[in-house]
């Protein structure tokens, strides 16, 4: 309950702090693109570029943590598989090995 409270009122004075940037950086600006121009404030493209390179960031985070979960499961597959040799292996071992 208190740390949903804290995230909410963390994310509003974000936003609070994100559209006073944005006020106080009203200088107009083009944004070039290639293919079109776009008319932006300056603050709103320092704040679009933020954003494209956090959710740019989030999305390398989570293709290496899928990455490494892929892998945690492929060495928990090969472990069972040799658990289960191992235990094959010791049922068919002779009487004088053990």
């Amino acid at each position: 309950m208190f740390r949903r409270l804290l995230s909410t009122l963390l994310f509003v004075v974000l936003a609070l702090v994100c559209a006073g940037f944005v006020r106080l950086n009203a200088t107009p600006t083009s944004l070039d693109l290639y293919f079109s121009s776009l008319p932006v404030s300056l603050g709103q493209a320092l704040i679009g570029a933020v954003l494209i390179g956090w959710l740019l960031g989030l999305a390398g985070a989570l293709a290496w943590i899928w990455r490494l979960k892929r892998e945690a499961w492929q060495l928990r597959r090969s472990l069972k598989l040799a658990e289960g040799e191992v235990r094959t292996l010791r049922a068919l071992a002779p009487a004088h090995a053990h």
